[in-house]
This record gives C-alpha cells, sequence and structure tokens, in this order.
C-alpha cells in the first residue's frame, strides 16, 4: 500500500488563517483520495469548533500505532473521505499531544494510505517538531502585511539548528487582498522559501462561515477552494524532498534535539 502525503501547516506567527487553510487543503486532497487532518494545536484546539464535529476519538484516546485497517476506528468521520483527530478537549489535558503521540498518529495514518494534514500550534512544543520531521511538506502561511517576512526569515536562520532540510518548505499567501501592504509578487522576491501561490480574501467565504456551512464556504467552485487546488498541484504533482531512512519508532527528531527540546511541556 503506497503511502499518504502528509502535509504540515505551521507559522511561528499566529493569525495568519492557519487552520481554515488547512480544512480547505484538506477537503481538497479527500476528493481524490482518503485524507486525515490532525489537529496538532495544543494551545487553542479549534477544529471541532470550526467543522462543528465530535470531540471524540481524539489525539487522546490514540492508542500508539494502529493497523491501517483499524485506523478509520479512531478517527472522527466528517465526510465520505475525510476524517478528523481532534486536539485535546480541554486546556488541562494539553500534555496528551506529546511527541510519541503525534508520531503514531501520523505514521499509522500515513502507512494506512491516507493523506494526513497536521494544523501545528505556533510554538515548538515536542508534537510541533515531531510533525516537521516527519513531514513530506511544511507550509508556512503568512499574510499580505509588512511583517510578513519576518517569521520567514526566522524559520529560515532556525533551519541547521533544526536540522530540518530545507528543501520540503514552501510558502503560501493567505487572505490576499487588494490594496494591502504587500504584494505576493514582493514576498515571492523577498521570501527565502519558494511561494506556491496565494489564496483570497473572500467575502462569501466569510458569510459562509458564518452560516455554519463550511463545506460551502471552501467549496472546489469558490475562489479560496480553486486557489487552494491551484496551491496543492504545486505540491501533490511534485516529489517530495528525499527524507532520511525512517528512524525507530519513538526517535526521530526528538531524539536528535533532545537536550534542546527537553521534556513535554518544559
Amino acid at each position: 500500500m503506497a503511502k499518504g502525503l502528509v502535509i504540515a501547516l505551521w507559522s511561528p506567527k499566529g493569525g495568519v488563517g492557519k487552520t481554515l487553510l488547512s480544512v480547505a487543503i484538506a477537503l481538497r486532497l479527500s476528493e481524490r483520495q482518503r485524507t486525515a487532518i490532525i489537529d496538532g494545536n495544543a494551545d487553542n484546539p479549534d477544529l471541532v469548533t470550526l467543522l462543528q464535529s465530535s470531540s471524540l476519538p481524539n489525539i487522546g484516546t490514540w492508542p500508539g500505532r494502529v493497523a491501517p485497517e483499524e485506523v478509520e476506528d479512531h478517527l472522527v468521520r466528517w465526510t465520505s473521505r475525510l476524517f478528523v483527530l481532534p486536539g485535546p478537549t480541554r486546556f488541562i489535558d494539553e500534555a496528551v499531544l506529546s511527541g510519541e503521540a503525534m508520531e503514531a498518529a501520523v505514521r499509522s495514518l500515513s502507512e494506512a494510505g491516507l493523506h494526513v494534514v497536521v494544523d501545528l500550534s505556533a510554538g515548538l512544543r515536542d508534537s510541533t517538531l515531531v510533525a516537521l520531521d516527519l513531514a513530506d511538506w511544511v507550509l508556512l502561511p503568512v499574510t499580505p502585511d509588512l511583517l510578513a517576512l519576518t517569521p520567514l526569515r526566522r524559520v529560515a536562520r532556525e533551519l541547521d539548528f533544526l536540522k530540518l532540510p530545507a528543501g520540503k518548505f514552501r510558502v503560501v499567501v493567505n487572505r490576499e487582498a487588494e490594496g494591502q501592504e504587500i504584494s505576493p509578487a514582493d514576498i515571492r522576491e523577498l521570501s527565502p522559501f519558494p511561494v506556491l501561490g496565494a489564496v483570497p480574501s473572500s467575502r462569501q467565504t466569510a458569510q459562509a462561515i458564518n452560516r455554519g456551512d463550511l463545506q460551502a464556504a471552501l467549496a472546489a467552485s469558490t475562489p479560496v477552494g480553486k486557489a487552494v487546488a491551484a496551491v496543492l498541484r504545486g505540491i501533490v504533482e511534485t516529489e517530495p524532498s528525499p527524507q532520511p531512512a525512517a528512524s525507530a519508532f519513538g526517535a526521530g527528531l526528538l531524539a536528535r534535539l533532545w537536550p534542546i527540546a527537553g521534556r513535554e511541556g518544559a
């Protein structure tokens, strides 16, 4: 069975529309193949609220490595081919989103043939480091404002420290609109990473979300849906960067960074 693609969305800057973009990407991927979206944001796990889905099962109930034929039993089905793995249900339970739990979920789902989209928090907790390490592609959403390039340059400076290959990082300009401080062309010219494309700010999308109709807001026929499909063509039809040989379960990036990352929640 061919492994599914793993796409992590991460930004050290909050408020860039990362969660909604994660859902839009997962919806487009699920049009052709089973896809799971993981809420990897322990600080503010809001996928359940956005999707109006059940909060159980979730990352806290994930039982470790799961056989391919059993993975759907540990997910929330949102559409016929899109599944959700919610984050912790309470803030006091955020410790359940450990590096080990993230690795078990991502590997199990990918090996079962599902594409995996991981919506990550801004901080570099253990689970975020593991997801970044396992991802075939890391998408960095930015908004077109004067500070857009600051987090990108910061990430570029830290990649050697984090021991992550720059070749799998791509930028997505989110909430593009006329009259903004900096254009996608400016970001493309100055970004330390390739820019896949731009996703527009859409009043139609905002209205549909406010009505509670997220699928309509992100449908393939909408401006956002079309833009996300174009963004995905830049990675789905491109071979992922070569990754090092898979390490023993529970090792990987955390083992290499243990003196830096420390224990979960430190």
